[in-house]
């Protein structure tokens, strides 16, 4: 069998949203992998806090609160339009729960759906616009078909790294994090981890052992592995709703 190629270093560290088009075709990169790692970027950025965590009075489930501490953003990202939403759906102290986030999200589908395409086409045309995507029309006669895209020798070499980067993600996860000399920064692996769609695996994982435990053997700080583990309502959440939201439109869109 074929071993595949791995790295241990990040392969790209400007704006996150800049590759969701790769991430897509390779693992994650959806519109709920990205609310993840902004969550989580916003909570190791002290932009926001888990105010309450608690298991439910008819459930063993975890529910959460979370408070924003800074104003509306007003930088031209997605990350930024995800903050500024999450900001005005909160209370009057800036307060939002896991279980508000999940209803914004179904009630408000048509703000959300084409806020997840919107996050592609965006990250397509950054790279095409700096060298790693090159676009072309293809025309039979007269007629103009759909756009397709190819690597430039930039885009292979980013791609290739993405995806080897995602393998050793996957790798480090299966193997209960044993690479303690390998990370040189666990909050951005995390945000990768949530990036590549892995959150649940590495959640899965960190059931098995406590976190203090846990930052002995491989060095991930238990503090952080908390924060994680805090904000997996809110990411469980926003995926739910996020699923209900889709699924009521493409019903809607059938019956019609």
């Amino acid at each position: 069998m074929e071993k595949t190629e791995t790295i241990a270093h990040l392969p790209f560290k400007e704006n996150l949203s800049d590759v969701a088009f790769y991430l897509r075709k390779i693992h994650g990169g959806k519109l709920e992998n990205y609310v993840h790692a902004f969550l989580l970027k916003w909570a190791i950025e002290e932009k926001l806090l888990i105010v309450k965590n608690e298991k439910g009075s008819w459930t063993k489930q975890e529910t959460g609160t979370i408070l924003l501490l800074e104003g509306e953003s007003v930088e031209n990202t997605i990350e930024s339009l995800i903050w500024n939403i999450l900001l005005n759906a909160s209370d009057e102290e800036n307060k939002i729960s896991d279980q508000e986030l999940k209803n914004l999200v179904k009630t408000d589908a048509m703000l959300f759906i084409p806020l997840g395409s919107k996050l592609i086409n965006v990250s397509k045309n950054h790279l095409i616009q700096n060298g790693y995507l090159e676009e072309e029309e293809r025309r039979i006669f007269s007629l103009s078909l759909k756009k397709s895209q190819k690597n430039t020798a930039n885009g292979d070499e980013l791609y290739h790294q993405l995806q080897e980067y995602f393998h050793y993600l996957e790798n480090l996860i299966r193997q209960g994090f044993k690479a303690k000399d390998e990370i040189k920064s666990w909050p951005d692996t995390l945000i990768w981890i949530s990036l590549f769609g892995l959150a649940d695996d590495f959640y899965s994982q960190t059931k098995k052992i406590s976190s203090q435990q846990l930052e002995i053997e491989t060095g991930l700080p238990s503090q952080l592995c908390e924060m994680y583990k805090k904000l997996s309502s809110f990411f469980d959440n926003f995926s739910i709703g996020f699923t209900y939201a889709k699924n009521s439109v493409n019903n809607r869109r059938s019956c019609c």
